[in-house]
């Protein structure tokens, strides 16, 4: 993981002195711009729109307090560098993810861009996680569906049969078409007019009075025949 960070700190010596450590001797972090003014380190935020953000308290123009109180674009993990201890408090009631003390030792730095390496990681993890679920309205409101719990869905009229493990079913009021567009993953494949199927869960294909896939829920949704070689194909890949 790259991030990118923007210094603002009133003290030149002290931007670059941050620069060095950070380039010496940490990983994943690179300072896209620096500024010893707070109102152009707004800019900068808002231009740049960092993922960390390391930010001195005490400035002639305006604190590091006040500039934060003027920023549009807040989302990114905030790391206050100054030489007072007494603000601390008040960095955590602003939600810091860190509070270094100048001068700044190496260890707190490392520590403290581990940390927020990790923690974006995990929320870059969890986000992936949400967006991948199946947002689907049914009769009596909302539900999220994990795309690995689904089997197959089926075609009912101008509605959808979603069939989920557990023998759970739910009825969509949307049609086939428009709920495979909901599906991501290259393991959704549409075997037949009626059927969507996880091939994940197929178990085995029978050849009986047509062609189906055996699925682990054991239904038997029909595979078309002109699908037949695209299905053995998309199969033989999972």
């Amino acid at each position: 993981m790259n991030l990118r960070a923007v210094i603002i700190d009133d003290e030149s010596m002290g931007i670059s002195a941050l620069e060095v450590m950070i380039e010496k001797y940490t990983s994943g972090l690179q300072i896209v711009a620096s500024t010893t003014r707070s109102d152009e380190g707004i800019a900068l935020i808002e231009s740049h729109r960092p993922n960390v953000v390391f930010l001195d308290v005490n400035m002639p123009q305006m604190s590091g307090f006040d500039l934060l109180e003027k920023l549009f674009y807040q989302d990114f993990k905030l790391v206050f560098t100054t030489a007072y201890p007494e603000y601390a408090i008040r960095a955590i009631k602003k939600k810091a993810q860190d509070y270094l003390l100048k001068p700044i030792g190496i260890e707190e730095l490392k520590s403290c861009v581990n940390n927020i390496i990790r923690e974006l990681a995990k929320e870059k993890n969890t986000n992936q996680q949400h967006r991948n679920l199946v947002e689907l309205s049914v009769k009596d409101g909302v539900i999220f569906i994990k795309p690995q719990d689904i089997i197959r869905l089926e075609a009912s009229g101008s509605y959808t049969i979603f069939y989920l493990e557990n023998n759970i079913k739910h009825m969509a009021s949307k049609n086939l078409k428009q709920c495979e567009s909901l599906i991501e993953g290259p393991y959704f494949f549409r075997s037949h007019p009626s059927h969507v199927i996880n091939l994940q869960k197929v178990v085995k294909m029978v050849l009986k009075d047509g062609l189906f896939a055996q699925m682990s829920d054991g239904s038997m949704p029909e595979i078309s025949r002109r699908n037949k070689e695209l299905f053995l194909e998309n199969l033989k890949q999972i």
